[in-house]
């Protein structure tokens, strides 16, 4: 089943072209990672697909409606079922990390008693190994707990769909592993995941199908296996070291 067809979407600003016709299709329980060096406009793009940034030319579908044009209803309940877990982690700063983790839960279930939300709260951060006080704000965690309780906000919805930007950044290799484990079980569900990421060990244990992309247009698409991801990835980092 196709969940996302994507059809000649196009990104500009200040009249620089970010993305520029790009069209693919992602189906339901697979795994789909954008490769490409810095700033070649991959982050963008899953943007896009997932209606974060509304496209300067094209669309992209989900189950066959334009994002863009879908009324409230539908809309919230794509955003219920579909998470973004952002490179920075995307916490509000003027609240604290319980304010944080109650925001989707309010949005997507109003009617949930707040002893059941606290329930669920507990439960993912048990999950994802985040121990200290939610009284707590963002700027007192560090970037990897920051990462963590980014994770956490977007498995409280229980989605479908997870687009992941750069998902393991700023964590130590144990948390790495925990959040990898957890994203294994998710796509062993059958559930769906769009990513993009520098980190080999993370593409190698979710290569899925790989789209390259190049001054943010897609070049290749390829299904990797794990002895070619090394090679991949250096052909990629050298082509970023040529470029700065």
């Amino acid at each position: 089943m196709t969940l996302f067809d994507v059809q000649n979407i196009g990104f500009s600003q200040n009249g620089k072209v970010i993305v520029e016709d790009v069209s693919l299709t992602i189906e339901k329980g697979s795994i789909t990672g954008f490769l490409g060096r810095s700033g070649c406009g991959k982050t963008s793009l899953i943007k896009l697909i997932s209606g974060i940034l509304v496209p300067t030319s094209g669309k992209s579908l989900f189950e066959g409606n334009d994002i863009q044009l879908m009324n409230k209803e539908k809309n919230l309940d794509f955003r219920r079922r579909c998470s973004f877990i952002f490179q920075d982690a995307a916490l509000w700063a003027n609240q604290d990390i319980s304010q944080n983790l109650n925001l989707p839960l309010k949005i997507h279930y109003p009617k949930m008693p707040p002893e059941q939300m606290k329930d669920e709260i507990a439960q993912v951060c048990e999950k994802v190994n985040f121990n200290r006080p939610l009284s707590l704000r963002p700027a007192d965690l560090s970037a990897g707990e920051q990462k963590k309780v980014a994770f956490a906000r977007a498995m409280l919805t229980k989605p479908e769909i997870l687009f992941l930007d750069e998902v393991t950044a700023a964590l130590d290799i144990a948390s790495s592993d925990l959040i990898m484990g957890l994203l294994k079980e998710f796509v062993d569900a059958g559930n769906t995941i769009v990513y993009v990421s520098h980190n080999n060990d993370f593409i190698k244990n979710f290569q899925g199908t790989l789209h390259i992309i190049e001054d943010g247009k897609l070049q290749t698409t390829r299904k990797a296996v794990r002895t070619d991801i090394d090679k991949l990835m250096d052909k990629i980092d050298g082509e970023d070291g040529e470029k700065q």
